[in-house]
Formats: structure tokens, C-alpha cells, sequence
């Protein structure tokens, strides 16, 4: 996963980075306004098979899939309150897979994306304060309301198919990890890694279905959206 490789890059040089600048007033972790970039993993998505599934169907030479579900990104923005030690923040993820073949005579997609708006909450455990910055021990508590989308879009010799089937669902999740912070003048620099575990709800069709409309695999089972695994970010406090 060479993108995921390169953001775990990009966190590791910027905290070696600051941590070789100068301390500027190093103070423990303040209030302030949050903002993180994410990227994370999906090792247990049990999207991935069903997208699998799906790609088997279709008898295509060439018929490549690009990615699947290997990993998610995203954004968080959250509001810290010192005095509680805790964070109220709001996150989303993006995740998906695409599959597709084309040639003279038209082409054909296949694509899977899922979505996910998470509500959490961060309870912090100030682990220790160097000259070089301020690691945080940072325990979560996720509500995550998930869209998953199933669109197959073809043109073969100018005949136009559009198909697509909404799913949603609201997956509990609880993560645990370690924050690094290093004040630097007026915004302070942000680093972490964490381990999320989801209790994943069953994927049911957006509109009213009197079968239940849930999204299943080849073996009838109830899907999930299979957001746990380890995440990383970096990003910026501005205190309030």
C-alpha cells in the first residue's frame, strides 16, 4: 500500500522534525480547536470479498481492480477542554473499491464506496512532558453513521446502463492510542496512532424494505462496513 506507506512517512518526519527544533514555552496539553488529516487501515473489511464477489460475475479480459478497501482517509475536527482532559470531535472516512475494463467498444465500472460521519469522544492520560514535546495517552468512544453505495455504470456499443443500490448502517466503535504534541509559536503540532475496534451494525438498504433489505455475501451472512484497524494523522491544535 504505497499511499499508506508514504503518510506514515510524512507523520515520522514531522515529529523527528520538531523534535530536533527548539523548545518554544512547552506547556502541558491546552484547550483548543483541533484539526487532523487521517489516513488508516481496513485489514477485516468484509467489503473487500463482497467486491470480490461482484467482480466475478462479469466474465471481462483485463478487467482490473484498482483498489479495495485497503485503507481509509479523512478529516477530523474537534474542540480539546483541558480541564476535563477531553476531546469532542467529529470525524470522516472515506473508504472504496473500483473495479474496471476498457476498450474500443465501451467500458464498464464497478465501484463501491462507503462513507462514514463519526461523532466521538477523547478522554486524555498525559503519559510525559520532555523539552521536545508532550506524548498523551488518548482513549475514544465512536458512533459512526455509514453510507455504502453499489454502482455499476457500463457503454457498450453505444447502449448506456446506470445501477445503483444505497445502504446504510451505525457501527459503536472504541480506540486507544498515543498522541504526540509539540508547541510551536502560536499553533501547536499534532501526531498520533491509534487502534479502533468497531462493533459494526448490519448494512441495510436506505429506503424502506418490508424483506429488510440487508446487503449479503455469497453465504447469506449480514455485511458490515469493517472500519476497525489502525489509523494515523497529523494535523494542528489552535488554543483557545
Amino acid at each position: 500500500m504505497p499511499i499508506l506507506n508514504r503518510f506514515l512517512g510524512v507523520i515520522i518526519t514531522c515529529v523527528t522534525t520538531v523534535m530536533c527544533l527548539n523548545p518554544i514555552d512547552l506547556i502541558a496539553q491546552e484547550s483548543g480547536i483541533n484539526i487532523d488529516f487521517n489516513l488508516g487501515t481496513n485489514p477485516t473489511s468484509p467489503l473487500r470479498e463482497f467486491h470480490k464477489s461482484l467482480k466475478n460475475q462479469v466474465n471481462f479480459e483485463n478487467f482490473d481492480t484498482t483498489d479495495n478497501f485497503s485503507y481509509n482517509y479523512g478529516f477530523t475536527v474537534g474542540v480539546t477542554i483541558k480541564k476535563i482532559k477531553s476531546s469532542i470531535f467529529y470525524a470522516n472516512l472515506v473508504s472504496g473499491a473500483k473495479t474496471s475494463v476498457a476498450d474500443y467498444s465501451g467500458y464498464l465500472r464497478l465501484t463501491n464506496e462507503l462513507n462514514g460521519h463519526t461523532i466521538g469522544y477523547k478522554y486524555f492520560l498525559p503519559l510525559k512532558e520532555t523539552p521536545k514535546g508532550n506524548f498523551i495517552a488518548q482513549f475514544k468512544g465512536l458512533v459512526t453513521f455509514s453510507s455504502f453505495d453499489v454502482i455499476s455504470d457500463s457503454d457498450i456499443v453505444g447502449v448506456s446502463v446506470f445501477e445503483s443500490l444505497e445502504f446504510k448502517s451505525t457501527d459503536l466503535g472504541l480506540g486507544a492510542g498515543i498522541l504526540y504534541e509539540y508547541p510551536l509559536s502560536f499553533i501547536i503540532l499534532r501526531a498520533y496512532v491509534d487502534l479502533d475496534v468497531y462493533y459494526g451494525g448490519k448494512m441495510k438498504l436506505k429506503e424502506d424494505n418490508p424483506d429488510g433489505g440487508f446487503l449479503l455475501n455469497d453465504n447469506g451472512d449480514k455485511l458490515t462496513t469493517g472500519w476497525g484497524g489502525l489509523s494515523a494523522g497529523v494535523g494542528i491544535t489552535i488554543p483557545m
